[in-house]
Formats: structure tokens, sequence, C-alpha cells
């Protein structure tokens, strides 16, 4: 398997062709990262009231407000506090 080092490198490149996802937890996060910025495009700021869903059913709202309480117990990486930055991220919003 994949996360054993077993599986060779060839089937590992066309898995990955395919788009096949290593890890959902990642993925999860920059879908709902490329969400907000389709959100930001459009409303000008990253301030996403609570029980907003896009379109497609997303909870973007909810994403929001956890990566507002990651921050905030020190739980979110570097990497995604830095990505959220970027897009001009507001940390004590009450959105």
């Amino acid at each position: 398997s994949y996360s054993k080092g077993a599986l060779s490198a060839e089937r590992t490149q066309q898995l990955e062709e395919l788009g096949f996802v290593w890890d959902r937890f990642t993925a999860e996060w920059d879908d709902n990262l490329a969400r907000l910025v389709q959100y930001k495009e459009g409303n000008g700021d990253c301030l996403v009231r609570h029980h907003y869903e896009t379109e497609g059913g997303a909870k973007l709202g909810i994403w929001v407000s956890r990566q507002r309480t990651a921050y905030s117990k020190g739980a979110l990486s570097l990497e995604r506090t830095q990505q959220l930055e970027e897009l001009g991220f507001v940390w004590a919003a009450t959105a």
C-alpha cells in the first residue's frame, strides 16, 4: 500500500494521473480554501456568515469558523495561516 511504501512508483504515478487523493483532509482543506477565494472574488472580503453555504452545498461559513477556532488554539499550521492571511482573512471577525 502507498502509506507503507509498498506501492510501486509506476502505480503511484498512474493513480496520481487519474487524480487520486492520498490525503482527503488536505484535499478538503484545499477545496475549501478555493471556495473562500471564490467567495472573496464575489464579495470583496473573507467575512463569511456562519451559516453560509455555497451553491454546491459546501458549508463554507462553518469551515471559516473552524479555521478561526483552530488559529486561536494554536492548532492551525503556519502554512495554512499564511495562506489565509494572504487572502485578507480576518481572525477576530464575527461574521
